[in-house]
């Protein structure tokens, strides 16, 4: 079964990485402490990302941002953007993946080379590392302080994402901003896209419309592999009604989709 997380605790994960970017973590650097970074990649409610032993999970140090492998002779730390593993790691079958990365600290973008899911439009779906590295599924996540740090990555993770980058810059902050940006472009009516979603809540309906977007015309022709949504290039294609064309078609509503 898919790990459920607590919408309370997720929605506090946020507001919390980005209290710690702007401290920075503390004035020495003993205070440069790492995390054990917790996953889940979901395309919607009970929808998993099935990495089916191939390492789909790759984790890199934010290029700019706060924090690099930890070396507590620089201080503040300068980040090079390296990958954080030996290599990138597989999802299980319910889409969650764990790593230690107790001797990081500062931002970390999450981002899903592949796998496959099970569509609600039907049959099984394949995500594949598109040429624009932003259409992959990507997050944004702080690490550092110690503990456990939860994340949940998604298609409209994946939007914020691409909101930032290269635009305005991979920081939490911003990243934040994207995030309500993006929750209220979507009409989820406040919820947080970076918990995860309930079955038949908005963020839900969300994704599912993306699936929808994906595997059925006029979306899947316009814009194959959802490359334009998910990196929100508006002018491209007929994203917004295309986007709305499938929403309504598989949620079974009549909502009205303006994207800006």
């Amino acid at each position: 079964m898919p790990r459920k997380h607590s919408r309370a605790a997720l929605g506090a994960v946020l507001p919390l990485t980005l209290l710690l970017a702007a401290c920075g973590g503390g004035g020495t650097s003993a205070s440069y402490e790492g995390s054990i970074l917790s996953g889940q990649v979901l395309m919607g409610a009970g929808q998993p990302v099935n990495g089916n032993g191939t390492g789909n999970v790759c984790l890199y140090a934010v290029t700019g941002g706060l924090g690099n492998p930890l070396n507590t002779s620089i201080s503040p730390a300068t980040n090079t953007g390296t990958l954080l593993t030996s290599g990138c790691i597989p999802t299980d079958a319910n889409g969650n993946f764990s790593v230690n990365l107790k001797s990081f600290y500062g931002p970390v973008l999450i981002q899903i080379t592949g796998g496959t899911f099970a569509n609600v439009a039907g049959g099984t779906t394949s995500l594949s590392n598109l040429t624009s590295t932003n259409a992959s599924l990507q997050a944004l996540v702080n690490i550092g302080g110690g503990g456990t740090v939860d994340a949940v990555v998604t298609p409209l993770t994946t939007i914020a994402t691409a909101m930032i980058t290269p635009n305005t810059g991979l920081t939490l902050a911003n990243y934040a901003a994207a995030s309500s940006k993006v929750a209220a472009e979507f009409q989820l009516g406040g919820l947080n896209i970076n918990a995860a979603p309930v079955s038949g809540d908005a963020y839900d309906k969300a994704l599912r419309g993306v699936q929808e977007y994906m595997a059925v015309a006029p979306a899947s022709t316009d814009d194959p592999k959802a490359n334009n949504l998910l990196t929100w290039n508006l002018t491209a294609s007929n994203v917004q009604g295309d986007y709305t064309n499938a929403y309504n078609a598989i949620n079974n509503t009549a909502l009205a989709f303006t994207f800006n």
